[in-house]
This record gives structure tokens, sequence and C-alpha cells, in this order.
């Protein structure tokens, strides 16, 4: 073969580093946001931990649960294509976990990570469990490399036999073509049962099942593995036929992967294939090389023949396998600063060092001056172990960042209210209401309804919704998937009714209108409640089945102590928790961060819409509503406030959590200790 230009090599090898072996594991389903975020300080728990995932789910496999302080745990409630909701009955001060797994219903990949947050505590550093690869993840990047690798060899096999058949023939040349086949369905077969065992979460036939059965993500799977057995037959008796079966594995290996999730899905294919392909003629032919001995060497004459041979092949191989690979890393990174800056980046930065090495040794083989194919073979076992434990990773951060926009658009941002207007909450069953009249003044209002079921925007989007008013219905038209508005006519006094279907009625007492401002009365409220030194209050919290009932007393700056009904007993006192499962039940003592006393529901955020209700005579208990956006979660209050500005009862609707609050004994004589015993 004639000189070859260097700088031209150098070029292709530095495009190279982009992809070398095949990446069929490049797109997962990984959390793009969560409510509550990880690491984030509540003040009161959520209703609802909601985590938005960056691919469309498998519904059947993927899942996510929460441990609340005292152990208990709480699974998912709903699982749609693109959210996991986990219902939280408890608001017990302390630090909540929460773990998930995704089952991607793109390529099938299994990906699990946690974060945690905190309910009048911080979680602390470390508050994320980042979604890197654990023990199983590994063991299957080790057997998808044991794949790759005999995918490779197969491929270069088949390529240096049909080059030993030319004239002259090398009948030297040796191919244990049916073996590395042999080797790849072995490989390949552990994969997919690890994969399945992975996403069903143990040895569950069901969830294998599931699995294997979940639409082309399973069934590529399972075309892949008959393949490849399929080439070890044919190859047994024609081995030259085996090609064909060959690349049906390598078609069913590229729609497993990451190339289903490029649109078109056939275009993605179509790359990935001719990138394994090309890849499996250079590189595997690499493997195949190191596997021969030629008599004399190669330097002698017949390995010199065989280079000569092989070389045309292996550069135009090389530049399609650089060319498809710059187009597939163009697709998995947002910059060069990703390989310095992100795990997956690290990796794929790890192979390109490999492939940068291999270059000038492929530049001295070609020219015949130093071919040393094992040590070249070495280098391409590397490359493919990284690409191999590619496949175990989170999401590239360029598809991170397409998921990300991808999830951004309007919210039902017009039920929610301004400062201007009125507004209260109520609810039906599971459903949120909130109800905001504008402009909250004698004659025509539009009352804008927020409805938000636990199962989210894709359930509220499905609800039949009425409005009654003064016992005239009225016309509701939607607004967005959790928005409905209605046109009421109202002077003050009136009675308000809106209908769920199929969960029931909330009913709203129009104040006299308009409504005065009260924001002092809440100003007031906080100066009276913030200065007390002792307290107590009786919680009760829905929408489960069995309302949740807990009585805290509490004690500044850093003690409180809580009993739940029918539960455990905790005391806190500074950084030490002492907990016990029942009345009689041994104490155990945990450390934790110290919780700050007095604090309250209302504190998270700036109130807006401050109204009262109820103003009541001057002294007497006024009540008042308000709503709040904590981290972007829509929230109502109402707070019955005495003529000291003490709060007597508070009551919050969120989604998914419905929560009173009964204060008493304000100052009373109150000492909380450490338990005994």
């Amino acid at each position: 073969m004639g000189r070859r230009p260097l700088p031209l090599l150098l070029a292709v090898g530095v495009a190279l580093f982009l992809g070398l072996a095949p990446r069929p594991a490049g797109a997962h389903a990984t959390v793009l946001s969560s409510t509550p975020r990880a690491g984030e300080e509540l003040r009161t728990a959520p209703g609802v931990v909601v985590l938005t995932f960056s691919q469309p789910l498998d519904i059947r496999l993927s899942r996510a649960s929460v441990v609340a302080p005292n152990g208990q745990r709480f699974d998912q409630g709903s699982v749609s294509e693109q959210e996991v909701r986990v219902p939280v009955t408890s608001n017990l001060p302390g630090i909540y976990q929460v773990s998930w797994t995704s089952v991607s219903a793109v390529d099938g990949h299994t990906l699990s990570g946690g974060f945690r947050f905190g309910v009048g505590v911080s979680p602390g550093a470390g508050a994320v469990d980042a979604p890197l690869p654990g023990t199983g993840d590994l063991a299957l990047a080790a057997l998808r490399g044991l794949e790759y690798a005999g995918l490779l060899l197969a491929v270069g096999l088949l390529l240096v036999l049909h080059l030993a058949t030319l004239t002259p023939r090398l009948d030297w040349v040796r191919g244990a073509v049916p073996l590395a086949l042999a080797g790849t369905a072995a490989a390949g077969l552990a994969v997919v049962l690890g994969e399945a065992l992975l996403a069903a979460g143990g040895p569950s036939l069901d969830g294998v099942s599931a699995y294997l059965g979940s639409g082309p993500a399973g069934w590529s799977r399972l075309g892949r593995v008959a393949a490849e057995a399929a080439a070890v037959l044919v190859a047994l008796r024609w081995p030259r036929l085996a090609v064909l079966p060959l690349a049906a594995a390598l078609v069913a290996l590229a729609a497993a992967g990451h190339a289903a999730a490029v649109q078109p899905p056939a275009l993605g294919v179509a790359v990935t294939v001719l990138h394994l392909a090309s890849a499996g003629l250079w590189a595997g032919g690499i493997l195949a090389l190191a596997a021969q001995r030629p008599p004399g060497g190669w330097r002698g004459r017949e390995g010199r023949r065989l280079l000569v041979r092989f070389s045309p092949v292996a550069l135009a191989a090389f530049a399609v396998t650089a060319a498809t690979g710059v187009l597939q890393g163009a697709e998995e990174l947002s910059g060069l600063g990703d390989l310095v800056a992100t795990a997956y980046g690290q990796v794929l930065s790890l192979k390109a060092l490999a492939v940068l090495l291999m270059v000038p040794l492929s530049v001295l083989a070609w020219r015949r001056l130093f071919p040393a194919p094992r040590v070249e073979a070495g280098l391409a076992l590397v490359v493919v172990a990284a690409s191999a434990l590619l496949a175990a990773f989170p999401l590239p951060p360029a598809r991170f960042q397409e998921a990300q926009a991808a999830q951004a658009g309007p919210e039902a941002a017009l039920a929610l209210p301004t400062d201007a207007d009125l507004t209260m909450a109520s609810s039906v069953g599971d459903v949120l209401v909130g109800l905001t009249l504008r402009p909250g003044r004698p004659g025509p209002n539009t009352a804008w309804l927020y409805v938000l079921p636990i199962g989210g925007e894709p359930a509220a989007s499905r609800l039949a919704v009425t409005v009654t008013a003064a016992g005239h219905q009225e016309t509701v038209r939607r607004c967005g998937p959790a928005c409905r508005a209605a046109g009421v006519d109202l002077r003050g006094g009136e009675s308000l009714t809106v209908g769920v279907a199929g969960a029931g009625t909330a009913s709203f007492r129009v104040p006299a209108l308009p409504a005065p401002n009260a924001r002092g009365v809440v100003d007031r409220a906080q100066q009276a409640m913030h200065a007390l030194r002792t307290y107590r209050l009786d919680e009760t919290l829905r929408p489960a089945k069995v309302p949740l009932f807990v009585q805290y007393a509490f004690q500044a700056p850093d003690r409180l102590e809580y009993q739940v009904r029918g539960g455990g007993q905790s005391v806190i006192v500074g950084q030490r928790q002492f907990s016990r499962d029942g009345p009689t039940g041994p104490w155990q003592s945990v450390t934790m961060p110290a919780v700050q006393v007095p604090t309250f529901i209302w504190d998270g955020a700036a109130p807006v819409a401050v109204r009262a209700l109820d103003a009541g005579a001057a002294g007497a208990l006024q009540v008042v509503s308000f709503y709040e956006s904590l981290d972007g979660v829509p929230v109502w209050f109402q707070l019955s406030v005495d003529g000291q500005g003490l709060v007597e009862q508070a009551s919050m609707r969120a989604q998914a959590h419905f929560m009173t609050h009964r204060y008493y004994d304000f100052d009373a004589p109150l000492t909380i200790v450490p338990p005994t015993g």
C-alpha cells in the first residue's frame, strides 16, 4: 500500500475518540426534576413526591419509594409515561430518603438513584445519590465487553479468512469463527438475562416476562440472542454464511441501544450498524490478526502479504468508523467541556486515549515498518471495555439537555392567584381544589380552579368539573390540564360549589366583597407565634384512607416530642433523636441535624393574596386565607387568628397533602428532656 499522509491519519484518529466500539446504552431514563428537590429543607412534608424522567418509562417495572424518619416506607402510587408519584402520609420532622429505579420504554435500560430531603432539618451534604454504576451494572458492563469483543472478533475473522482465499491462497490463516460466535452468544444471553433481572428487581418470572415482552426494547434483545445463536449454528457448517445472522445481530444490538432514541429511529439504527460493521472490519480485523501465526513472522513474506491485503480495507473501515463516531459523539456531548466535567465524558476520554495510542501503531503496520497486531489488539480491547462501561452510565450530557428542553412548557398558571385576587382552597377525596376569584369584587368574576389529584396533571386532564354559584350551574371551560374556569356573578355571601366527577364536591362560602387585605393580621400572627417558647399542636393529615393523627409538643430553641396515634413516639433534644415503636418498646437513639423551634407550616415563602374571610369584631377571632408557592409547588393556607395574634388553627392544602393544625398551650409550663429506660 502507498504512503498515507500522517496528519490525515492523526486527524481521523482524534475524531475517532467519539466512538469506536458499540455504544448501545447511551440513553437512559434518568431523573430530570423532582418535587421536592434533592437536598431541600421543607417546613412540612410533601403530600406526594414527584419524579420527572428524561425518557418514557416502562410503567410496569419503574418504581420509587420514600422512607420517612421513623423508617416507614411509602411506595409509588402511580407511574405514568414520564413521572413516578409517591404519596407520603407523614409530616414527621427529620430526613426523608427517596429511592428510584427507572426502566426506559425506549431502550430498555435500567437506572437507579436516590436523594434526601429534610422536614424541619437540613439533609446535610451529599443529599444526592448519583446514578453511577453499581455492582450489578459493572458486572453487566463486563459481560457486554465480552459480547462486543466477540462480535468484533467474529467480523474480523470472517474478513481475514476471506482475504486468505485470494490468489495466492494463504493456507496458514486460521479462524475459529464458531468459537468466537459461541462466546458472543453466551455473553449476549447473560447480558439480556442480567438486564431483565435488574429491571425486575430480582428473580421474578413475571418481571422478566414483562421486561422481555415490553415492546421493541424487549423484542430487540430476544432477536439479538436468537441471531447470535443462529450465527453459531450456521458457522459450524457454513462459516462464510454466518455473516447473515451476524448482520441481524448487529441490527438488533443497535435497536436495543441509544439509537432507538434518535429521531428518526431508523437513521440512528442505520448509523450505529454502519459504525459496528466498520469497527468490526478494522478493530475486529486487528484482533483476528493478533490470533494468527504467519510463517516467518509479520515481517516475513507471508505475513506482509496478508497485511497488504488487510491495509486498504482497514483504512477505509477506519475512516467510516471515525465518521460515524463523530456523528454519534455529536449526539452525546453538549461540548468538549463535558469530557472533563461529567463521568460519562471521563470514560469517553479514556477511550480516546486508547484510540490515539493505536493510531501510530496502525500507521507503522500499514506501512509495514513495525507491525505489532497484538499490541494494537490489546488497546482495542481497552477501547471495547470503555465502550461497555459507558453502557452503565446515566444519560449523556447532550441527551440530558434535550430532555430538559422538552420538559419546558406552559403550566396552568392562570388558575394560580396574584396578590390582587381572592383565593381559597379545599379538597375532594384526593383532589386538591384551589379557587381564585378574579377580580374579587361585587359583579362579574371569573372563578379560576386549580384541580389537581394525586395522579398529577395527566390525571387532572381527565377530570370532569362542575361549578355551581348560588344554586345556578355555570359553564366550565378548560384552560389547561389542571385548570378550569367559569364566569360567575357574585355579590358576597353566596355558596359556591365545585363538583369533581368520581370524587365529590367542595363547598366555599364567598366572603363579603371585596374581602379586606389581611396582611397586617398575618404579620401580627408571625410576630406572636415566633415569640413563643412552648406550645402544643394536634395534626391531622389526609387524604389517606385512615387519616394520620399526631400530637406534638415544642420547646424553643431545639426540642420537640411527638406521638403518632397507634404508632411510634419520638423525642428530639438538640441533635439527638430518641424513638420507639410503641409505648412499651425500647428507645433507640440517633444523631440528626437540630430542629428549629418555633417554626410553622406557613413560614416557607411570601404569602400572596392575603384576604380576610371573616374579619370579626375588634379583638375577635379572624379567619384569613392566602397562597404560597413553595419552590414551585402551589400551596393554600387558612389561619384562624385570635385577638392576641396567636393562631388557633391552620389548614394547609397542597397536592395530596391536606393538613390541619390545632394550636394550644401557648407558653404553658413544658420541659422536654431525653427519655430514660
